[in-house]
């Protein structure tokens, strides 16, 4: 089974934390949690300004 990893350092943070998923979805929806819940970021940030583009999306072309 593939599975699609993502490294929150490569997105330009200062963090060794691993994303690994089976999908594209589930590694957005745990990358978000992430960025919530160990970087203090807030639901809307990730939704209205880069986050999106610039941490979630990076890495998954």
């Amino acid at each position: 089974m593939a599975y699609i990893i993502l490294s929150c350092r490569e997105t330009g943070l200062d963090c060794d934390y691993i994303i690994k998923g089976e999908t594209r979805e589930e590694v957005l929806m745990m990358g978000a949690e992430h960025v919530i819940n160990a970087h203090g970021m807030k639901a809307e940030d990730i939704v209205f300004k880069n986050i999106p583009c610039n941490f979630l999306c990076h890495t998954l072309r």
